[in-house]
Order: C-alpha cells, then structure tokens, then sequence
C-alpha cells in the first residue's frame, strides 16, 4: 500500500509539474482540487477514505474534451464521497455542497410559531440570541449564530441574571449555521460546573493525511457572576453546524443539560477557501476536532439524548412538537438524561 501511493504521488506530481504544458486546462484544474485536498484535508484518516482509490477512478474522466459542465460534474462527484457539509464547490453557473445538507430542503421556519405562540416577555437580544418565558418558572433563549465573544459573555451574564430562579431553561440551537469557537465556550462557560474537557483540536503539520500537531484541548469551566446548574434542555437538529455543534460538545458533558432533537449536522472543522486556475473557487477543511474521549462525529453529528423532530404539519397545526417535550420534560422536575 506505501508503495501504490508513492507511485500515485508521483504521477500527480509528473502530471502537475513536469508534464504541466502536455496536459489540457481541464486536467489542470482537476490535478489542482485534488492535490490541494490530499495535502490539505483534514479527515481522510477518521472517515476511512481512499482518496488515491478515487484518484484512479476519476483522473481518466478528464481530457481536453470535457466540457465545463462535465468537469464540474466530475469534480461534484469526487467531492461527495467526503460526506463534508463543510465541502463545497462553485462556478459562476452553479454550485455544489457535499454532504447531507446538500440534498436535504430546508424545514419550514417554527422561528415564527415559538415567538408568537410560545413566549411571552420576548427580548431581542445583541450577538444574534433572542429570550423569553415559556412558562412563569421556564426560560428560553435562541443563538442564531456565534460571534463576539465579549458581547456574547455580556448578553449570556443578564440571561442567566434573568432566568436564575427558574426551575429550568431551554437553549435552542436549531438552525444556527455557526461561527467562532470562543463565543461557544463563553456561553457554556455559563452552564459549568467545573472544568471539564470537551474538546480536541488538532492542526495538520505536513502533507501526510495522518500527519497532525499535538492537539489542543478545550475546557468548558465556570465563568460569570453566576452559573446555571439547575437543569437544561438543549434543542438541535440536522441544520445545528459547525460553531453550533462544538457548542453542543461543550454543553453535552454536562450533568444537568438533556439534549432533545435530531442529530447535528456532522461538521466541526474549519476550512478556508482556495481558487482554481479556471476561476471556481472550493472549500477545504483543514483540521480535525474530536470529543474528550477522543472520537470524531464528523460525517455523523451528535445525536441527541431523546430523538424527536417537528413536521411541516405540526407548524401548520401550531404545534412545536420539539418545544413541547421540552416544557414537559422540565414541568417533571426529573429531566432524563444519558449519565455520562
């Protein structure tokens, strides 16, 4: 197998360099996105991808007589064995997204339906959250995004101030399409109880799809004037990425939070946006983030501690199913919850 893959980098790097004047514009730009990703990618190792078997299969498609459409097409096609949210690829004609939200619609907005039916006391807040009472003892608040860790701390301090004496809180990260890896630690720092390592991060430091850094470790601990630890629901599903999910990390160690919803979206890495000779430009994740006991979820998403979703008949019908066996499960006093 080292031998074979020798060979391979070679024949890339022959058909790169060397042989850079035989070889049509269109095998160019194919070489580049492939030989960008099998030095810069980050999660070949974790998610168990041949990409020099991938390689062999797709590198003969392209000739000087591909079309455009039919380059891109190729492309498209090597990129979704990845299975990367975070992958994407596009011309000025069209746009790819590798992954499950790429062929996924997007749900019917509930946003509406938990305002209106739902709160009372509602706040629209800085740093992209909004709060408010589902009940006289439950309170709720929504992160549309992350970012500014220093607002975000100011805005988590009143909503904690606020809902102190609650007999329990709702967190809602459905939709939130992420952001800054500080500005979720800094709202769970809110929650903690103690330090506790939730996260692993760790840098590519060579070409080598194994070859990382030592990682970085991550600790959610007790910041703020006070800290919550009474119990908490927190609401995810598929549309929870990125920021949204290492958020979740966080807050699924500790002992008082149940979360309620559909699996994360199932990427945690963060990328950074390369240009093709042609123009197009793609996204590359270029590091790799595991739990504290060391297991990637990408490709996969966290699933949640109880499993329920909403429909587009439930928001038509004006219920907020998700919502719902939240109340519930703080109105028992007894939230269940996976011990961990």
């Amino acid at each position: 197998m080292k031998t074979t893959r020798i060979c391979l980098l070679i024949i890339a790097s022959v058909f790169s360099t060397t042989l850079a004047q035989e070889i049509s514009n269109q095998e160019k730009n194919f070489e580049y996105l492939w030989n960008t990703f099998d030095k810069k990618y980050a999660l070949f190792v974790p998610k168990r991808i041949d990409w020099d078997a991938l390689y062999r299969i797709y590198r003969p498609k392209v000739s000087s007589q591909t079309s455009d459409s039919g380059l891109f097409e190729i492309m498209a096609n090597l990129l979704s064995h990845l299975n990367d949210n975070h992958v994407r690829l596009n011309s000025p004609n069209r746009s790819y997204r590798s992954g499950i939200l790429g062929t996924m619609p997007e749900m019917d907005n509930f946003f509406p339906l938990v305002k209106n039916k739902y709160l009372h006391r509602y706040k629209d807040l800085p740093a992209g959250m909004f709060s408010g009472w589902l009940t006289d003892s439950i309170g709720y608040f929504y992160i549309q995004y992350f970012d500014d860790a220093e607002l975000s701390a100011r805005v988590i301090d009143g909503i904690i101030h606020e809902f102190k004496d609650t007999k329990g809180i709702v967190i809602d990260v459905r939709e939130n399409y992420g952001g800054e890896d500080d500005v979720g630690k800094a709202i769970a720092d809110r929650f903690a109880d103690k330090k506790r390592l939730y996260m692993l991060k760790r840098y590519k430091n060579g070409n080598a799809h194994n070859a990382f850094a030592a990682p970085q470790k991550w600790y959610v601990e007790p910041k703020g004037a006070i800290q919550y630890t009474k119990p908490v629901i927190l609401l995810i599903n598929r549309f929870s990425i990125s920021e949204a999910e290492v958020f979740t990390l966080a807050m699924r160690g500790l002992p008082q939070v149940t979360i309620i919803g559909d699996a994360t979206s199932g990427v945690f890495a963060d990328v950074y946006q390369d240009t093709l000779p042609n123009g197009w430009t793609f996204r590359c994740p270029y590091n790799l983030i595991k739990d504290a006991s060391d297991f990637c979820w990408e490709g996969i998403g966290i699933p949640a501690d109880i499993h329920q979703t909403i429909t587009k008949e439930d928001i038509a019908s004006g219920h907020e199913s998700v919502l719902d066996l939240a109340i519930a499960l703080l109105n028992t006093g007894k939230p269940s919850k996976i011990q961990k």
